[in-house]
């Protein structure tokens, strides 16, 4: 069976190909390309496909409506490329074609996750006053690499975590814990803010004098 390529063209949305059956016994089929997709195709109204040349093109046209949606889902938050093919799916796109539009994404540039995990970790450091952990955590929950994910924590100084941990203390909490019990509730509750129980006895204790000293100087 033979196919013509009836009417091409340019939308808003892209490029629309009408495909006509050269049988007349089906309707015709439209499909939706990229503009750079369909130039790669190089065909022209007019044209006399094949069957299997047509299975190609609905093949282009399906990673084509799954780069738009990438591209949308892009542009108002980060994905990893495994994150990316997960939410994809989500849009009834087949895997192969979910893992080929996050390979798109990631050879042109949309999704950087060197970058993206380098801004997660700082903005989670000095923002959120998370330590490391939940950092950590949060990453491999957005589908992040281990290696990358450790890079990124390193890319943020031991000093500026314990800093952050300082400014989590002074917010949360405006005076000493009066007993050992409420002091070991402070530690349970900032350790779930991914810090480790030393880092949080050295600083609720650097707090405790520094909340000393200015009773004193009072």
């Amino acid at each position: 069976m033979t196919y013509t390529i009836a009417h091409v063209y340019e939308t808003r949305a892209g490029i629309s190909v009408e495909i006509a059956c050269n049988d007349g016994n089906e309707n015709n089929k439209t499909l939706l390309f990229k503009p750079s997709f369909w130039l790669e195709e190089n065909l022209s109204a007019g044209d006399t496909i094949d069957e299997d040349r047509l299975n190609g093109l609905q093949g282009t046209a399906d990673l084509c409506c799954a780069v738009a949606r990438a591209e949308s889902l892009l542009a108002s938050s980060d994905y990893s490329r495994r994150r990316l093919i997960v939410r994809l799916m989500h849009y009834n796109h087949e895997q192969s074609v979910c893992e080929a539009a996050a390979d798109y994404m990631v050879e042109h540039g949309y999704i950087n996750e060197e970058e993206q995990t380098k801004r997660i970790t700082k903005f989670y450091c000095q923002r959120k006053h998370w330590g490391k952990k939940r950092i950590a955590a949060e990453l491999m929950g957005r589908g992040y690499d281990r290696k990358i994910i450790f890079a990124a924590l390193g890319t943020v100084s031991d000093e500026d975590y314990y800093k952050s941990l300082m400014k989590l203390i002074w917010e949360k909490y405006s005076e000493p814990a009066k007993d050992r019990h409420e002091n070991d509730l402070r530690i349970a509750a900032i350790s779930r803010m991914g810090y480790s129980t030393d880092e949080i006895i050295r600083a609720l204790n650097e707090a405790k004098e520094a909340y000393e000293d200015a009773e004193d100087s009072e």
